[in-house]
């Protein structure tokens, strides 16, 4: 399916799929068929680290507090085809995830294990009064940092070239794609379970 994006406008740092619990997502590939461009990435695990050093009682919202990320879309036909969304012949089949959970996931030893970070996704709050303005002050802290430069790696992405990362740790962010430079990306995720077999 052909996606096309207004790549002047900026994407916030942010993990595909690992908001929805049970999806693949795990690993993440984003392969670089056509075109090149310079993009950026945030290792989500030092900036846990961070918070959990520098800031304790917003890393201690952002690890107990849950909020709820969702995704609504028809997109394809009922048997699964990628569907023309201009052509009203064509029915959509409603596909929708929701989930709910806290910004920074830990284990049962405390590690960071999952950054679920996806702005674009965020539903509605249905936080608690009291926690809702010391929540929200730390999450717009956190959504900040991960554009903190003291973070955020750039590199160059040439064509033909495949980024692999663990995407319950490593953020993304909007590529910057020359002007009038045709982009097609291929993506492909796996699941935790699958990588750990």
């Amino acid at each position: 399916m052909l996606f096309r994006s207004d790549m002047a406008n900026p994407l916030s740092m942010h993990t595909d799929h690992s908001v929805y619990h049970g999806t693949p997502g795990f690993l993440q590939f984003l392969y670089q068929a056509e075109g090149h461009c310079r993009s950026k990435v945030v290792d989500g695990v030092a900036l846990a680290e961070y918070f959990k050093e520098n800031y304790p009682e917003q890393y201690k919202l952002l690890t107990t507090v849950h909020i709820t990320h969702s995704s609504r879309n028809s997109l394809y036909t009922i048997d699964g085809a990628p569907r023309n969304i201009s052509d009203p012949t064509q029915i959509g089949f409603l596909f929708e995830l929701v989930h709910t959970h806290s910004v920074i996931e830990i284990d049962a030893n405390g590690n960071v294990e999952k950054v679920v970070q996806s702005e674009t996704k965020r539903g509605v709050s249905a936080l608690n009064y009291d926690d809702y303005e010391p929540f929200m002050e730390a999450y717009e802290h956190w959504v900040k940092m991960c554009e903190d430069e003291r973070f955020v790696r750039n590199f160059d992405w040439p064509e033909g070239t495949v980024l692999v990362t663990n995407n319950w740790q490593v953020l993304h962010g909007r590529a910057s794609v020359p002007p009038e430079m045709r982009r097609t990306m291929c993506f492909a995720y796996l699941s935790k379970v699958n990588v750990e077999n």
